[in-house]
């Protein structure tokens, strides 16, 4: 018989997740000025002759879009599985982006790294989660054709 892969909904977290407040903690007011602030560092770094065309902040956009992604995929769809792979994306993509900063401006370069730390004890609780609630293999660590049907927030239901 096929058993439907479990989602986030359905499934327990990993003990102990430092959920609730912590989160938005982390993302408010250690992430967002992180990027902020090495962000300008490198724009400053790189000539008022380049306004936002230095390459080292094309990877900071690549690394703001494959974290979306792997937003909607974890957080939206609620797929446990796919969040795998996904937040492992996001973990390369801010490395390369602050390579690619360290290379204009080694404090904004230090400074986006560390939100690798961040993302590194996110992903990790993304792991275990999979792992907990995958004990029978039926949640695949690839996106799936399954119930959950994403829409825009202008489509109608």
């Amino acid at each position: 018989a096929y058993h439907s892969p479990r989602t986030t909904a359905t499934a327990s977290a990993a003990p102990p997740p430092p959920q609730g407040i912590t989160f938005p903690i982390m993302w408010v007011l250690i992430v967002a000025p992180l990027r902020a602030y090495s962000s300008m560092t490198v724009f400053e770094a790189s000539g008022a002759g380049h306004l936002l065309d230095t390459p080292a902040l094309f990877f900071l956009v690549l690394h703001l879009c494959i974290g979306d992604t792997w937003n909607t995929i974890n957080n939206v769809e609620r797929r446990l599985g796919a969040a795998v792979p996904g937040v492992a994306c996001v973990w390369a993509s801010v490395l390369l982006a602050a390579v690619n900063y360290g290379a204009v401006d080694s404090t904004a370069g230090t400074c986006l790294g560390l939100t690798a730390v961040w993302i590194t004890v996110a992903g990790t609780l993304i792991a275990d989660t999979w792992r907990i609630n995958n004990e029978d293999g039926t949640e695949p660590l690839y996106p799936y054709k399954g119930d959950v049907a994403t829409r825009f927030w202008f489509e109608a239901p």
